[in-house]
């Protein structure tokens, strides 16, 4: 098995467009054509870099960041739809909690048929279109930790190794 890590040092990030990741990631996809092993992009929520990730390796599966996604979705709970501070973290919590769908998912079939009935259960029609947004995300994420012989050490899959990697080169930088 190949680990590969792609890292975008955080000064690349707030320069660069979706052509030149697009670009780079493509370039990459040339040199990787011929391996043998299942290709898994990982990144954080930004859709500029998910994109690209989709147009150069379209039948990679994806992992986005869940560290990210419930910073993501807490603050588009309380910025866009305006629920209460309680509220939020009630919803945050049932999915991003320990015990939360994510956390105890079966399969991505689980993720999305715990979320649907997430959005049954609400009569606010902007957490209904988060929900669903989120079921997509998520379920993506599902279908790309249940490759068969591979083994994560949990469904809460984060990015804690490429910020770490940046912070280094950040405080190299420094």
């Amino acid at each position: 098995m190949i680990t590969l890590f792609f890292v975008v040092p955080y000064y690349f990030m707030a320069t660069v467009t979706g052509a030149r990741f697009f670009l780079i990631l493509h370039h990459l996809f040339g040199q990787l054509v011929d391996c043998p092993q299942v290709t898994i992009l990982g990144s954080n929520d930004e859709k500029v870099l998910k994109l690209a990730m989709a147009l150069a390796f379209p039948q990679a599966p994806r992992l986005t960041c869940t560290r990210h996604l419930r910073q993501n979705f807490s603050h588009t709970l309380a910025d866009k739809v305006g629920l209460p501070k309680q509220e939020r973290q009630c919803f945050i919590t049932q999915n991003f909690g320990d015990s939360g769908i994510i956390a105890q998912w079966a399969d991505h079939m689980d993720i999305a048929d715990r979320l649907q009935h997430m959005a049954e259960s609400t009569e606010n029609s902007s957490v209904q279109k988060l929900i669903q947004l989120m079921s997509s995300l998520l379920v993506e994420n599902a279908k790309g930790l249940e490759i068969p012989g591979l083994h994560f050490a949990s469904p809460l899959w984060t990015n804690n190794n490429c910020e770490s990697l940046n912070h280094c080169l950040k405080q190299a930088l420094s």
